[in-house]
């Protein structure tokens, strides 16, 4: 599987079909629109996108918006797909749905491998949150790049470790931050927690990410 850099990132099965449904879907659409709204998942100006939503489903698959699909204003269910089983050891995993998997789908399934309570993870990404939070949050090893078993193994060792208010840097992955919580407001208000006191210190007026 090619990522939005354009090298390879996992093996993804993946079987095109119908678009996820239902109030989980639902919820999964209206925050990462929001988020999107707020620029913490776009595009950058080179035509590599950014930032990405997961819930988890009933047994060991989740719903996770698709791959490139990070420049849609407004994303409905076409931009989601279901991961059906990963396996991070083989870089690998499958997925059903009109879009293939987000290159970042290992790293929600390490988050969920790791801590059963989490029903949603998500992650986007904000410059200036990014260096005033690393070190200062829970943060993977800087080793660890983006998008690789490596990463997920990292995020695995920091959860265990435990990341009590449900959000951490990723330290190899420039921009890079994940929420997780019970329930996608959950998250999603742990996140925007943090990025609210990075702007009314008044470094997140600027736009949220680098240029």
């Amino acid at each position: 599987m090619t990522d939005e850099k354009g090298y390879i990132q996992f093996r993804c099965e993946w079987e095109r079909a119908s678009a996820p449904a239902g109030p989980l879907v639902a919820e999964l659409i209206e925050v990462r629109n929001h988020l999107r709204g707020l620029g913490l998942i776009g595009v950058y100006p080179n035509g590599i996108g950014f930032g990405n939503v997961s819930a988890r489903l009933t047994g060991h698959g989740f719903v996770i918006s698709g791959t490139a699909t990070g420049g849609v204003q407004s994303a409905g269910p076409e931009h989601f797909t279901e991961v059906v089983w990963a396996d991070v050891a083989a870089n690998a995993l499958g997925c059903r749905g009109p879009v293939a998997a987000s290159s970042e789908s290992l790293s929600h399934a390490a988050v969920y491998g790791a801590e059963p309570a989490a029903g949603t993870v998500i992650h986007v990404h904000h410059l200036r949150m990014w260096e005033e939070l690393r070190g200062a949050l829970p943060t993977t090893d800087p080793q660890a790049e983006a998008g690789t078993p490596a990463m997920a193994d990292a995020i695995a060792v920091l959860l265990r470790a435990g990341v009590p208010d449900g959000l951490f840097v990723m330290g190899g992955h420039r921009e890079g931050l994940m929420a997780f919580g019970r329930t996608t407001i959950e998250a999603c208000e742990r996140l925007l927690t943090a990025w609210s006191r990075t702007a009314s210190a008044g470094r997140g007026h600027a736009a949220p990410h680098s240029p």
